[in-house]
Parts: C-alpha cells; sequence; structure tokens
C-alpha cells in the first residue's frame, strides 16, 4: 500500500526487544541475524507517521510505538487459536477453514495457516478477499468484529479458542520459521489436506524444521499469489464498517460509577464477581482479562488503576499470565475513544455467570446499582 510499509520487528534476544520500525523488506535480514529465534513483527502496516510519533514520545522517555492512534493498513487479517492440550484449536481451525472455503467459497490463495509453534494455529485470511481495504484509524475495530463474526461460525465447544484479545493497532505475530522459545519448534505453514489430516502429535512433527512457502515471502505477510475478491466477504467487511461510522456518529454519555474504596471492588455483572475472585483455567484468561479491564474503565478507573487491578487479580488467583500480556490487555481496553461493554449475550460471561434466569440479573444488577441511583436523586 505505498507508503504503509513499516512494521514494528521484535525479537527475543535484541535489545529492548521492540519498537524497531523498519521497512517490511528489511525482515528477512533481521530473522536470519537473530538465528530465527522469537522473531515478531506487527501484522498493522504504518507509514512515517508512526515514526513522527514516535520521536514525540522520545522528548520525556525512550520511544516507544505504545499509544499510538493512527491510520494503519494490514495485507492479512490474523485469527489466533489457542487451546493448551491444541486438539481443540485444531478442530477450531478445521471448522473455521471449512466455512470459509465451503459456505463463503474463499479462493484457496487467499487462506494461510500455520501452526504457531505451540498450543495453536494462525489462521491468516488475506484482505483482497474484502475489496479493496484503504488506510484507516478504524481498521483495528473493523478487524476485530470481523473475528467476533467468524467466532460464531465455529461450533461453540470450540468456540473459545479464539483470541479476541489481539485487536490493538501494535499487536505482535510471531512470525513464520522461526523458533518458539517455549517449546523450540518452528512456527510453520500447513496445507489444507494437512489441517484436516494430521494428528496434533504428526503437526508437531512437522514443526521440527523450516517449510517453504510458496505464496508469501519470507514474512508471511506480503502474498506472490493473485487473490479473488470474495462477495460474502465485502458484504460482512461493508455492514461492519458502516455500523462502526454509525456508532462513531452517536453522542456517547458512559456515567462512570467510581468505588469510594478500590480495595473493595464489586462488579454490577455477577459474572464479572465470578472472574474477580476466582481462578481462570488457560483457555479462557485472556478472554476473562479483557472483560475484567472493560470493566475497570467503565468503573472509572485509569489505565494505570486498571493495570493495578488486573495484577492484584492475576497473583490472588494464581491465573499467572505474564505482567507484559496483562499490560497489553489493559492497554486494548482503554486505547480506543469510547469504553466497551460485554452484554449477557458474551459468551464468557454466560460462561462465569453464576445466576439461573435473566430476571435473577436484572435484580443482582438493580442491588448493585441503587445506591448510585438513590445518590443522583435531589434533596
Amino acid at each position: 500500500m505505498g507508503k504503509f510499509n513499516l512494521v514494528d520487528f521484535a525479537a527475543h534476544y535484541q535489545k529492548g526487544f521492540r519498537n524497531h520500525i523498519v521497512s517490511i523488506d528489511e525482515v528477512p535480514a533481521l530473522i536470519e541475524s537473530f538465528k530465527r529465534y522469537g522473531c515478531y513483527a506487527t501484522y498493522f502496516f504504518y507509514s512515517d507517521e508512526v515514526i513522527t510519533h514516535m520521536s514525540a514520545q522520545a522528548e520525556e522517555s525512550a520511544p516507544t510505538i505504545a499509544g499510538y492512534e493512527g491510520k494503519v493498513w494490514a495485507p492479512f487479517l490474523p485469527i489466533d487459536l489457542d487451546h493448551p492440550d491444541l486438539a481443540p484449536a485444531l478442530e477450531a481451525a478445521r471448522q473455521l477453514s471449512n466455512f470459509l472455503l465451503e459456505r463463503w467459497q474463499i479462493d484457496p490463495n487467499a487462506i494461510q495457516i500455520y501452526f504457531s509453534g505451540a498450543k495453536g494455529f494462525h489462521l491468516m485470511l488475506d484482505t483482497r478477499v474484502f475489496g479493496k481495504i484503504l488506510p484507516s484509524k478504524n481498521l483495528p475495530l473493523i478487524f476485530d468484529s470481523l473475528r467476533r463474526h467468524l467466532a460464531l461460525e465455529i461450533p461453540e465447544p470450540f468456540r473459545d479458542t479464539v483470541d479476541l484479545a489481539i485487536k490493538d493497532r501494535v499487536r505482535l505475530l510471531r512470525l513464520p520459521n522461526t523458533i518458539h522459545e517455549g517449546s523450540k519448534l518452528y512456527k510453520v505453514i500447513l496445507s489444507l489436506d494437512e489441517l484436516r489430516c494430521l494428528s496434533p502429535a504428526e503437526i508437531r512433527k512437522c514443526a521440527r524444521t523450516l517449510r517453504t512457502l510458496t505464496l508469501t515471502d519470507e514474512t508471511g505477510f506480503l502474498s506472490t499469489a493473485d487473490v479473488i475478491e470474495n462477495p460474502a466477504a465485502c458484504h460482512l467487511f461493508q455492514r461492519i464498517r458502516r455500523q462502526l461510522k454509525r456508532l462513531a456518529r452517536k453522542p456517547f454519555d458512559y456515567r462512570f460509577r467510581r468505588p469510594a474504596d478500590l480495595a473493595q471492588l464489586t462488579f454490577p455483572c455477577a459474572a464479572l464477581q465470578t472472574i474477580w475472585e476466582s481462578h481462570i483455567e488457560p483457555g479462557y484468561r485472556n478472554n476473562c482479562a479483557i472483560r475484567l479491564a472493560s470493566e475497570l474503565r467503565l468503573l472509572g478507573l485509569s489505565e494505570d488503576e486498571a493495570n493495578d487491578k488486573l495484577f492484584e487479580w492475576n497473583e490472588r488467583n494464581g491465573v499467572e499470565l505474564p505482567v507484559d500480556e496483562l499490560r497489553s490487555v489493559v492497554r486494548s481496553a482503554y486505547q480506543h475513544r469510547f469504553p466497551y461493554r460485554y452484554s449477557c449475550r458474551d459468551d464468557i460471561l454466560r460462561r462465569f455467570c453464576p445466576l439461573p434466569s435473566y430476571e435473577a440479573c436484572r435484580k443482582f444488577v438493580g442491588a448493585r446499582t441503587a445506591p448510585y441511583a438513590r445518590a443522583k436523586q435531589p434533596s
């Protein structure tokens, strides 16, 4: 996309790990220089505007891409499917690829499927199937909504494998044919036949060596194949884009109900209260963390305060999410102009809700919010 050719490259042994803005053309040489170990890049591409942003940050501290809110563009929509046992993530990848190929009849050249090297799969959908996509500030929001719509096409038992926390515009993605720091396996490309036929053990065996990329360059981000626009994909993309435009025009008025004592947090949602007080098993941790962070913002906490409360939740309940991942979740919840509220229709909240019915939910919420309603009444 012309001037949108910059990415943030990161590597395990690179000084500072990230905040290394380079042209996408420079990435293959950087991968080799770090011996393919723990190499990442942002899947959103930037213009020179990101360098201006980092230069402004450098006046007060070290240059950082954090907080960048400018226009971005992307050649692929990544869908991350994770599960500690791998088998559920494998089934989810099969179901989603079948939906795209059989129901939508997507051009097979538009789908790149990778084993991540550890516990999941990256399904990369060429954005050309959505028509001509221009750089936009709203593209991360559109991608987030696209993932949520596509996740609903996966059968419910496997739907939770979709990572919905990768929506911010500075999110890194592991690069193909690079070594996972934990498993020491490569992130490798899989054919559709391999995805459908191989077992988790056989897929891990494939990941012991490099595999040639036939439809993209070495970064996995620049396609070398022709891809046909898809009517179903275009329709969904345009519908989501129109909905976001309408939402942006509405005069949002969020009335924050900041707790008087942050040491005694209570949530108006019973499911979130359960999540706040519980140990969360792998497979649900990121999804629960982003919902807590969003609700903390709606309670009127600052981003720093939300970080502190999520760290407290993580340690108290033995959730064991890495600190950097928690910070990324909070940043994702706070980066947009308007906070996001998860409804009772949300699958994760429904899973953790202890209440038996919608009526019980209404009573619970009413009891939690009644003190605020009384406080607003004139004396």
